[in-house]
């Protein structure tokens, strides 16, 4: 299970969170990674996912376009979608009616139509946004 930060263009989101002590400090037992597309944390569950974000939320906020869960390979959620995991308000293994594409190219994430050769499947809650 991943954690994707997906950073704001324009912004080198894993030197800024590694320039501060305090994220520093929340990233302590964690393996942040650069990807093309922003920063991938490893996370055990679904709970250290949640929590971690939640502990980054000024972060998240201040220099972060979006954040997904990768709950399978390949597959991704909102963390809103992931909170409602984690509530047992949706069923993790049914898919929702809101799926999305989106395809993340030069710190710009677009929603796309279904499926395409760059995009990723994103589990959403309805009506929430996704794209910036």
């Amino acid at each position: 299970m991943h954690l994707l930060l997906i950073p704001r263009e324009g912004t080198d989101l894993f030197h800024t969170l590694f320039a501060s002590e305090t994220s520093r400090e929340v990233l302590r037992f964690y393996r942040p990674q650069k990807s093309g597309c922003g920063v991938v944390i490893g996370v055990i569950s679904l709970g250290a996912a949640l929590s971690l974000a939640s502990e980054l939320r000024w972060y998240l906020r201040r220099y972060v376009a979006l954040t997904l869960l990768e709950f399978e390979v390949g597959r991704y959620c909102t963390l809103g979608y992931a909170r409602a995991i984690d509530h047992r308000d949706v069923d993790p293994d049914r898919p929702p009616e809101d799926r999305r594409y989106v395809v993340v190219r030069d710190g710009t994430v677009r929603e796309v139509g279904a499926g395409g050769e760059d995009a990723v499947e994103v589990w959403a809650l309805p009506g929430e946004r996704i794209s910036v």
